[in-house]
């Protein structure tokens, strides 16, 4: 299928065609090239029978004068000006035929396939009017051609006529479909989605919401890389398919350039919007967008920007699934301050265990947010947003404060001899910020906390663009006894060189990789793992154990440590100080 678009596209270049200049200078030739024959005939005509043909002659002229108008005002020609300069032919056509005086079966089958090709391209889409010129033509030549006793002059010009006529409809139903329509995917193209983005805006009443998502492929350059052109089209095609699949039917879906996607989504609202893409993001490939609704009298090109904008952020910030709304919608800075005073942030703790005894030995804190109007978000949502609004630095402190407080109050209750640690996520804005370090550790002095009680996770991906900083406040937090692990490890790009390039003290396994650790093909990835941290003087612990035979497999293997829903889903802290501080353990 690759292979035939791009044998289409090297035959046929739509992009001729989305320049109005282009188009018009094409017209402008058709209808001088159609009127010239016209004058030739009739010119024949006239010798022949001494009668000047004066239909013929001012229609010819007409076309003539009109080419020439049509080529000099091409910056100006529009596609339904096209479409009214083509069946402007098609009425000269109808035209000139009658008044060639030919035999009454010759007008019959000369006219006939010149008023199907005007109707079907009038009332159909333009790929289905494509089959109507393609078919009768060539019927009616065949018929005009065995007639008996038909002047030949009569047949050749109303040959000539029904092959302009429907040439020319072909040839432009074709470019105004192919103006508008990616070869590759059937869907819109740029041309396309800004003429249906114009429609939508323009005919909404100022009050009915509207949303435009810009989407880019996650990491496609990779796959054109590994997989050549080819592949590269072939990936394009099953995404806009899948995406395609799950929208619902009032949305409009084009396809910008390369990788580049953009949605419209009429009656959807910015939250609307993020919802379904993050229902899309479940059955498709991972992609990042950028979400922007309408503002007041805003232009299509206004709202288009700001869709830009906002992918940019999702991309900048790291890609990998994120979705940004313009301006921050609900995570602004504003908002999140406006939802720590309301109480509307609060923290889950997921016990952290020791595979031989079952005993909590710490817990990750787990930020949630209750909204007032959109009720529980999914950290996976509102967390990405945070980050591209900066919200995140405001609602990070928050989180370093809450969690230190309680590792102490855990403290106090479990004593000295018995301490339980706190892990705290740490976003790329936060490391990559001067002070983070220090401002962690004046946290834990402040309520009497140990450093070495805290953790501090980290992602591979943290290490992008200011990887120095990072380093710098790790530095500064190893230095006073802070421990630092690598969450979600195996997930990023590097990660063998990273170990190397980072001071670490835990590698935290990710959970896609124990959830198949049961079974034989995939068993080695977690154990290599498990064997990597033992020869680097790491410890391991193993995210997402759901089950005793995972955990036995990880006790075999020389893991100690693990968390996951077979000890606890994230609790409130006071129902983690009840199971795992002044209780027996027990399962969840």
């Amino acid at each position: 299928m690759a292979r035939s678009a791009q044998r289409l596209a090297a035959g046929y270049r739509p992009g001729l065609f989305n320049a109005n200049e282009s188009a018009g200078l094409l017209l402008g030739v058709a209808q001088a090239g159609f009127g010239l024959p016209l004058l030739l005939y009739a010119w024949y005509k006239w010798v022949q029978n001494d009668e000047p043909m004066l239909v013929l002659l001012c229609v010819g002229a007409v076309l003539i004068v009109t080419g020439a108008l049509s080529a000099g005002f091409r910056n100006r020609m529009r596609v339904p000006l096209r479409h009214l300069a083509l069946c402007w032919i098609g009425v000269m056509d109808l035209l000139c035929q009658a008044a060639t005086g030919a035999e009454p079966i010759t007008l019959t089958f000369a006219w006939t396939p010149s008023m199907l090709a005007l109707v079907a391209f009038a009332v159909l889409p333009a790929a289905q009017s494509l089959i109507y010129p393609a078919v009768f033509i060539p019927l009616s030549l065949i018929v005009l051609a065995v007639q008996p006793g038909a002047d030949p002059a009569d047949v050749a010009m109303s040959s000539l006529l029904m092959l302009a006529t429907g040439l020319g409809l072909t040839w432009f139903a074709r470019s105004a479909l192919l103006a508008e329509t990616d070869e590759l995917t059937g869907i819109h193209n740029f041309a396309g989605f800004e003429q249906v983005l114009s429609a939508a805006m323009r005919d909404a009443a100022p009050t009915e919401p509207l949303s435009l998502v810009r989407l880019d492929i996650n990491e496609f350059a990779l796959v054109n890389r590994r997989r050549g052109r080819e592949g590269g089209d072939l990936a394009i095609m099953r995404f806009v398919a899948d995406v395609v699949k799950a929208l619902p039917s009032a949305a409009t879906m084009g396809r910008v350039e390369g990788d580049a996607f953009a949605i419209l989504l009429p009656g959807f609202t910015a939250g609307d919007a993020c919802d379904l893409m993050v229902r899309v993001q479940v059955q498709v490939a991972k992609f990042s967008a950028g979400i922007s609704a309408r503002e007041g009298s805003e232009s299509e090109s206004e709202l288009f920007g700001r869709a830009g904008k906002a992918l940019f952020e999702a991309q900048r910030v790291g890609g990998h699934g994120k979705m940004i709304i313009h301006g921050g919608y609900y995570a602004s800075p504003a908002a999140v301050l406006d939802g720590l005073r309301n109480g509307e942030f609060f923290l889950r703790f997921q016990a952290v265990v020791d595979l031989a005894t079952g005993a909590a030995i710490g817990a990750e804190a787990l930020v949630r947010w209750q909204h007032p109007t959109r009720g529980l978000v999914p950290p996976a949502e509102f967390i990405p947003l945070c980050e591209a609004s900066g919200s995140i630095v405001v609602l990070g402190e928050w989180v370093v404060r809450e969690s230190v407080a309680e590792a102490a109050r855990w403290r106090r209750l479990r004593g000295e001899d018995d301490p339980v640690s706190v892990a705290i996520n740490a976003s790329a804005r936060e490391l990559t910020s001067a002070g983070y370090g220090e401002f962690v550790l004046t946290e834990c002095a402040n309520v009497g906390l140990p450093a070495a009680l805290v953790h501090i996770e980290v992602t591979e991906t943290h290490f992008g663009s200011d990887a120095a900083a990072v380093r710098d406040n790790i530095r500064v937090l190893r230095g006073a006894g802070v421990i630092i692990s690598m969450d979600d490890f195996g997930t990023g790009h590097s990660s063998l060189s990273r170990l190397t390039e980072i001071e670490l003290d835990v590698i935290k396994i990710d959970q896609s990789f124990v959830a198949v650790i049961e079974t034989e093909r995939e068993s080695p990835v977690a154990e290599l793992t498990i064997k990597l941290a033992a020869t680097l003087g790491l410890q391991v612990i193993a995210e997402g154990v759901e089950t005793e035979a995972q955990a036995e497999w990880l006790r075999e293997r020389g893991c100690l440590l693990a968390q996951g829903y077979l000890y606890s889903r994230p609790v409130a802290a006071d129902e983690f100080v009840a199971r795992f501080l002044v209780q027996p353990v027990t399962r969840a």
